[in-house]
């Protein structure tokens, strides 16, 4: 059986505000600036230095990380107050990742430098970010294992449920996706092929478990779709 993705409790916003003193709050409001960015444009990129960290204001990114040349994997899905650049914290401050706006999103920044210094400060905040962290290291170790282990039909599954934990549900339409990845996407998240993943989500939708409705997916029986992940 799969370990179920994270379901994203840990919000950098409500750690900052349960955990730390009112002092550093405000020393890190005032020290944030925002920053808009398009559709398609990076964030930042894998190898740069890692001297700012980032939280979504309002928006979708998706994490990819380059294992080969000209072999990228999306490792994680992005929106509204989820935190981005911590993996770049280490002795190196380098980012590992390439963080990519899906659709137009708005960030605060804050610098690394001051971060660094609030987890230094406040205990509280610390230990929680490194639960935080230590969740979303485990979350990135089963996706390793689930590539070995899973068929094809169970990573594209799988990338389905990364984008419905992400994203969520249209607000009129509970069972239509809010925001649908690219099939080449899906196939990023899979680890797989453009055309496997066209045949996977055609198979799915033979089960009557999803419906595609041009670039949208719909999720009809979501129970019995995750129920593909298990074996």
């Amino acid at each position: 059986m799969t370990q179920a993705y994270s379901n994203h409790s840990f919000r950098l916003s409500d750690l900052i505000e349960q955990y730390c003193t009112p002092e550093w709050r405000e020393l890190m409001r005032s020290r944030n600036t925002r920053q808009t960015f398009r559709k398609g444009e990076a964030i930042f990129k894998q190898g740069e230095v890692a001297d700012k960290m980032f939280m979504i204001e309002h928006g979708r990114v998706k994490v990819v990380a380059s294992y080969k040349k000209g072999r990228d994997r999306i490792v994680r899905l992005a929106g509204d107050g989820e935190v981005l650049g911590h993996r770049g914290i280490g002795t190196d401050l380098i980012y590992t990742a390439n963080v990519i706006a899906l659709s137009e999103t708005e960030v605060n920044i804050i610098p690394m430098s001051l971060f660094l210094s609030v987890l230094k400060a406040n205990n509280l905040f610390c230990y929680h970010f490194l639960l935080f962290f230590v969740d979303e290291l485990g979350v990135l170790d089963q996706q390793a294992r689930d590539i070995l282990n899973m068929t094809v039909t169970q990573r594209v599954v799988k990338a389905l449920r990364m984008n419905m934990d992400a994203f969520g549900f249209d607000a009129k339409d509970k069972k239509q996706l809010a925001f649908t990845i690219s099939r080449k996407e899906i196939a990023q998240v899979a680890d797989t092929t453009y055309e496997s993943v066209i045949r996977s989500l055609a198979e799915l939708q033979a089960m009557e478990l999803i419906e595609l409705a041009g670039k949208k997916i719909r999720i009809l029986k979501k129970k019995e779709l995750l129920a593909q992940l298990v074996g």
